[in-house]
């Protein structure tokens, strides 16, 4: 199959495309070596850049974008599709990318697959009323929709009747160079004592503000503690004694940092887009080993239902609290072997192809 993924080129603060980072990068990397023709056009609306660039068997056709261009874009977009007679269109990472893709996939009379990374609903772009309308119509028309979570899965088929699957933000095991906890430590230069890591947006949308707040008591009832913080910082003061911050913006550093910890956060407060969520650092945690302190929000909870133990309910500090002090007290490590299996980018490429697969038998 010849397919054409539409992907925003920056996401998570990071240049997807460049580094070779984020969900459709690495699954569609892993579907191209399944025998498919891959190619991504990128619209680019922070550094406006044009240029084409070929990495890993895939091309990636970066183009400016903004308000004033979009026709210029959607153009090139056109000319694109006409001449490589693509068999697949892929709406991704916006729900306008996702309505564009939708709309030339009828133009074109082709497959549309719809990948919900999110719950675009909660997206700055689904206020405009439009938008919405639009996407509303992508979302139940599209012949195949894939969701980060089953929650988000459940919550969309409210609208579809066409096929749905889940497939999750995965990982890539070479990405895990296994180091001691020493040895990482003296790497980045960190303190002995204990160690909780939080990986992502400092904010408290992602309720960043209550985990902070939560280690205080941590802190005092373990001394040394510390919360290593690692991300953008939006609206959190992360000035505390007990509070340890680095950027770590090489990749591998931050995987040396999961490695120098003794357990992981995920401090989720419940709201319209945690709700149906799979955070990328949740399988990321897991393929470090490390014990994780979770709110019960989204997909969390079902992925993490063994250690219920260590789970705790959003926006409550003390809860927090608690099950961060009984995780960094407690000798028992988690085996995430199961559960990890299916979570590879190469076993969730699998199961999209065969989706695929099945998408166009069921056409014929």
């Amino acid at each position: 199959m010849k397919i054409l993924v539409l992907m925003k080129r920056f996401g998570a603060n990071k240049d997807m495309v460049l580094d070779n980072f984020g969900r459709q990068v690495r699954l569609f990397e892993e579907l191209s070596k399944l025998g498919h023709k891959i190619d991504f056009f990128c619209p680019d609306y922070k550094k406006h850049e044009r240029k084409n660039i070929k990495k890993n068997r895939i091309n990636y056709y970066v183009r400016p974008y903004s308000l004033k261009l979009h026709f210029k874009f959607s153009e090139e977009l056109k000319q694109l599709i006409k001449k490589n007679n693509y068999d697949i269109i892929v709406g991704s990472t916006d729900p306008l990318w996702g309505i564009l893709g939708y709309r030339y996939s009828k133009k074109f009379n082709i497959l549309h697959i719809y990948d919900m990374q999110d719950d675009y609903s909660s997206y700055e772009s689904h206020k405009n009323p439009l938008v919405r309308h639009f996407d509303r119509i992508a979302v139940k028309n599209s012949e195949l929709a894939l969701t980060v979570s089953d929650s988000l899965n459940k919550n969309i088929l409210k609208l579809r009747k066409k096929p749905t699957i889940t497939i999750q933000n995965g990982f890539d095991a070479k990405d895990f160079s296994k180091t001691s906890k020493e040895t990482a430590r003296k790497k980045l230069k960190l303190p002995k004592g204990k160690i909780v890591i939080y990986a992502g947006e400092i904010s408290k949308f992602k309720g960043v503000d209550v985990l902070v707040d939560a280690f205080a008591y941590v802190a005092k009832k373990i001394p040394g503690a510390r919360l290593l913080l690692t991300g953008k910082i939006i609206d959190v003061d992360v000035k505390r004694k007990y509070v340890i911050y680095e950027q770590y913006p090489k990749r591998k550093d931050l995987m040396i940092a999961l490695y120098a910890a003794d357990a992981a956060v995920l401090p989720n407060i419940d709201n319209k887009f945690s709700r149906y969520c799979f955070p990328y650092k949740l399988v990321e945690y897991m393929a470090a080993g490390l014990p994780i302190v979770a709110t019960k929000v989204g997909d969390a909870p079902l992925i993490l239902s063994k250690y219920s133990k260590l789970l705790c309910d959003p926006n409550n500090k003390n809860d927090m609290a608690e099950k961060l002090i009984y995780t960094l007290k407690s000798r028992k490590k988690p085996d995430y072997r199961s559960v990890l299996k299916n979570l590879t980018w190469q076993n969730l490429a699998k199961k999209l192809d065969g989706a695929i697969k099945n998408k166009l038998k069921w056409n014929q």
